[in-house]
């Protein structure tokens, strides 16, 4: 029997405007929440306040992050793997016009529903289960 591979992983969910605002890596085509992997040792919070300071240059407090949930959807790029996304909002007002991507980021876009060609397969397991939870407007 195969042992399924998961990617344990926070991300920010910002939206505005029935948009999602997603963050794309160098040498990828899809589009992501902002955020990443888990490393040993940190809890939720911090390691979603770490990421969005490697890859946003954002410096937020762990108090303004609320739980949203999580799910468990594909991997992207590896397709032999699963990805927990544990889905975070936060109260910290962020003027996104002026933040500035750190090198692993090449585009940060706000991304229509109805440009879902363009996004991770996580993220759209987890844009369903938010649909259906009310927490977004989609």
């Amino acid at each position: 029997m195969e042992t399924l591979v998961m990617i344990k992983c926070v991300c920010l969910v910002v939206e505005s405007d029935d948009k999602l605002l997603l963050v794309q890596a160098r040498n990828r085509n899809k589009y992501y929440f902002p955020g990443g992997k888990i490393d040993s040792g940190e809890s939720l919070k911090q390691a979603l306040r770490r990421e969005l300071q490697e890859e946003l240059q954002l410096d937020i407090s762990e108090e303004t992050f609320t739980y949203m949930g999580k799910v468990v959807g594909d991997a992207y790029p590896q397709k032999d793997k699963k990805t927990e996304l544990n889905c975070f909002s936060t109260s910290f007002e962020i003027d996104w016009s002026s933040v500035k991507p750190a090198q692993e980021i090449t585009d940060i876009k706000w991304i229509k529903k109805d440009e879902t060609e363009n996004i991770a397969p996580a993220v759209l397991t987890w844009i369903e289960y938010a649909k259906e939870a009310r927490y977004l407007k989609w």
